[in-house]
């Protein structure tokens, strides 16, 4: 993906962000047993999702270069991709920000819009797209996260050599803030935490952020990048006390309907 994340998100985030778990929960109880066939792997690395029968939403930076004419498999099938459309503003920061301190790139990273869509070229049959949350009421909602990116613990942060084991992992956690493109939350200590508190890690980038209501899901958030301070040399993802942030799909709900009714 490119970001998910700041550097691992980051750069993770720029050049990529499964998941990254309380260390006093038994990592076996993050994995996702029945995967929501919505959820779609992205040609390396990141993800996407479903959100009509012929289109899926992620972050741009998982975009990497052309991807016309590779396939998405969605469900069991394979779908060619017909175009990308990257947001107007959204752009990949230069070289001079990706060393030094942080609070440079950190800025830029908030600045831009993180988001693309992808047309396939025939219609996908058997899976059910997810609804997107088009409300602005995310502060304070639950949201369960998936990604089957790199994996740690708060205590160590993130593993970037488990990010081949290609596990999906979900999570969970509390929206502390739904302000313009932007969702974010906190990976709190055990003390504060929910049961399957987590954070999102390198290759986690575009995964979806979910709220239930009344059983059916709905889209709020793709996972995104990692809030980072000091030189970008010693940042350490996915530690307790880390803030994330994921692009707020309401935000772009008047884009989303722009592209997808051109």
């Amino acid at each position: 993906m490119k970001v998910l994340f700041l550097l691992s998100i980051i750069f993770f985030s720029t050049y990529s962000g499964a998941v990254v778990k309380r260390h006093d929960v038994p990592p076996e109880n993050y994995v996702l047993d029945k995967i929501p066939e919505y959820l779609i792997d992205m040609p390396h690395e990141g993800h996407g999702v479903l959100i009509n029968s012929q289109w899926v939403l992620t972050v741009a930076h998982t975009i990497f270069y052309d991807y016309v004419g590779k396939d998405l498999v969605v469900g069991s099938k394979a779908y060619e991709i017909e175009s990308v459309h990257i947001h107007p503003d959204y752009s990949a920061p230069n070289k001079g920000l990706l060393k030094g301190d942080l609070a440079p790139l950190m800025r830029f990273f908030k600045s831009r819009s993180d988001i693309a869509l992808i047309k396939l070229t025939s219609t996908v049959s058997g899976v059910e797209p997810i609804n997107i949350y088009s409300g602005k009421s995310e502060k304070d909602k639950t949201i369960t996260v998936y990604g089957r990116g790199a994996t740690g613990n708060g205590l160590t942060g993130e593993d970037p050599s488990t990010k081949s084991l290609r596990v999906m992992n979900q999570f969970q956690n509390i929206i502390e803030s739904a302000e313009g493109n932007w969702l974010a939350f906190k990976f709190d200590e055990p003390e504060s935490a929910l049961s399957l508190e987590g954070m999102h890690g390198s290759g986690d980038s575009g995964g979806a952020s979910v709220i239930f209501q009344e059983g059916i899901p709905f889209l709020v958030g793709l996972s995104s990048w990692q809030l980072g301070h000091g030189d970008i040399s010693t940042f350490k993802g996915g530690l307790y006390g880390t803030t994330a942030y994921q692009v707020r799909v309401s935000n772009y709900h008047d884009w989303i309907l722009g592209v997808l009714g051109s």
